[in-house]
């Protein structure tokens, strides 16, 4: 039996420069797209991303709509009610999300809030929950949160990793210098001021450039103290990049590191390790929960600038077993294949 799926988009402000969880979505409707298994798909955008997701996905039905509360509210009751969709699939939960509509709904959590400190990746609450008929969970320690701290029923939990998608895409970065790269924001669970800190302290002793990827505000901290502590000239702000810039920045970095103190699923190291660049991290469930794959140095949430200054600086002198990353990448690759993991998305669609 074919069913018709509705997809929503409407979060994805801009297709070139996605990221984080807009990443994740884009890569599981290109998956769904190589492997409809005879269902019919659309796709909910706005007027910016409409026409590229058209020329994209041309077997898709890509709807422009308006986005934020009056899409959920508005635009998608009326169009549901107007044409059947068998399924509704929310990639992310945004804070107006509809889980009131006439048909099944299914929702991707990448993690929930672990404080005030914390970032909410998901504003989730119990009773928004039982309107929802699957919950997909990026990683097992996300259905752990959802079960124990949301009292989500199991049952009604799937785990799907999110997958890797256009990792052969990439361009070359050409620096005069060696660089180490580092992704994140100013949301404080990305701690990309520890990484700042740890690198001031190696500033003396190596020549590399640090260059910093994603939304780092001029107004904000991290900025302010780059500033005030003459790092300008060693440290570079990227902003948000495209994907091809983004990979060909890993392909390149000696070091790629990560300082975070809380991911639901961990794209960016994952990413790395594609390119075969050398990782000092923190935890992420997406290495934890895949065996026979580790950094290439541990970080401890409780580490200082000190100690992640030194774990940087011992896998910088160390040399490079290029054999050892490549293998690495082709365990990470198949892990988290494309293909597999969007055939575990038809499977929910199909019995939800």
């Amino acid at each position: 039996m074919a069913y018709t799926i509705g997809i929503d988009l409407t979060f994805i402000k801009d297709l070139k420069k996605a990221v984080g969880n807009e990443i994740a979505a884009l890569s599981i409707v290109e998956g769904l797209y190589n492997n409809m298994h005879g269902h019919n798909f659309i796709i909910f955008a706005n007027e910016d991303n409409a026409e590229d997701l058209r020329n994209r996905y041309p077997l898709f039905n890509v709807i422009a709509t308006t986005t934020g509360r009056s899409f959920y509210y508005k635009f998608l009751p009326w169009f549901i009610k107007k044409t059947e969709i068998n399924v509704m699939y929310y990639p992310k939960v945004e804070p107006f999300i509809n889980l009131k509509l006439k048909t099944k709904i299914v929702i991707t959590s990448h993690g929930l809030i672990r404080g005030q400190d914390f970032f909410v990746l998901d504003k989730l609450r119990s009773r928004m929950l039982k309107n929802v008929n699957t919950v997909i969970a990026v990683s097992d320690f996300v259905k752990d949160e959802l079960t124990k701290k949301k009292g989500v029923y199991p049952k009604k939990i799937v785990t799907i990793p999110n997958p890797l998608a256009q990792m052969n895409k990439s361009v070359d970065v050409v620096f005069k210098k060696r660089h180490i790269v580092a992704v994140g924001s100013d949301k404080p669970q990305k701690n990309i001021m520890l990484v700042v800190r740890a690198f001031e302290k190696l500033v003396p002793i190596i020549d590399h450039d640090l260059v910093l990827i994603g939304d780092i505000s001029e107004k904000g901290e991290i900025y302010k103290y780059i500033v005030e502590n003459n790092l300008a000239h060693r440290i570079i702000l990227t902003g948000r990049v495209s994907r091809d810039i983004l990979f060909g920045y890993y392909k390149n970095a000696e070091l790629f590191v990560n300082t975070s103190t809380y991911e639901g699923f961990g794209l960016a190291p994952l990413e790395a390790m594609v390119f075969n660049a050398p990782v000092v991290s923190t935890p992420i469930p997406s290495i934890s929960e895949l065996e026979n794959v580790r950094f290439d140095s541990d970080l401890n949430y409780e580490d200082n600038e000190t100690e992640v200054a030194n774990k940087m600086l011992a896998v910088l002198n160390s040399d490079k077993d290029i054999e050892y990353l490549e293998n690495r990448a082709e365990r990470i690759l198949d892990y988290y294949s494309l293909e597999s993991i969007s055939r575990k998305y038809i499977q929910v669609f199909e019995n939800v």
